[in-house]
């Protein structure tokens, strides 16, 4: 079923607030897929760049942003945002530690818009047993969204930077579908 939230731990508070029993709905629960869809950059004409160090480290505080309330942030901001950079630096960094991305451009492919079709950004919260436990709790959001991310959940955001740093769309458009 769809419900519109703007993030996979709302939509278990949305869900309580409607009237669903927390016991037997912690009990059913699988996991919850939150999901949004960005423009897509346009494989024929993005044009690449070498991403400044300043652009890299900008794009770490904002995917450790969402990190804040985790407690393996919280005991070391500084160690978690270096361990996040070291991280993409060996999945996306080319050589020498460079990082790639890409701007829109236009052309004929595209209607002169810099891209072309949509790309599925994503949001998995999984049924832990504490999850389970918040949702018997009627815990707040953000309590189910600390827990959520210390169970490795990435949230729509970071699911968006990690597509950014993979060429696939700009951040222009993660922020635009990602509100908070």
């Amino acid at each position: 079923a769809t419900l519109h939230t703007n993030s996979a731990p709302e939509s278990v508070v949305r869900l309580l607030d409607m009237g669903m029993d927390p016991f037997n709905f912690a009990d059913a629960l699988l996991g919850i897929l939150a999901q949004r869809l960005a423009k897509r950059l346009c494989a024929n004409c993005k044009k690449s760049y070498v991403a400044s160090e300043e652009e890299i480290r900008h794009l770490v505080g904002e995917y450790t942003e969402e990190l804040r309330h985790t407690t393996a942030f919280s005991k070391d901001p500084s160690g978690a945002a270096e361990a996040v950079y070291a991280e993409w630096a060996g999945k996306f960094a080319k050589d020498k530690g460079k990082f790639t991305l890409y701007k829109p451009v236009g052309c004929s492919e595209c209607n002169d818009t810099g891209y072309k079709g949509r790309l599925g950004l994503h949001e998995m919260m999984v049924g832990t047993d504490q999850v389970k436990k918040l949702i018997q709790e009627r815990a707040r959001v953000a309590l189910l969204l600390a827990a959520a991310l210390e169970d490795g959940m990435r949230t729509l955001k970071m699911d968006g930077i990690e597509k950014v740093l993979m060429g696939l769309t700009d951040m222009k458009q993660v922020r635009a579908v990602c509100i908070k």
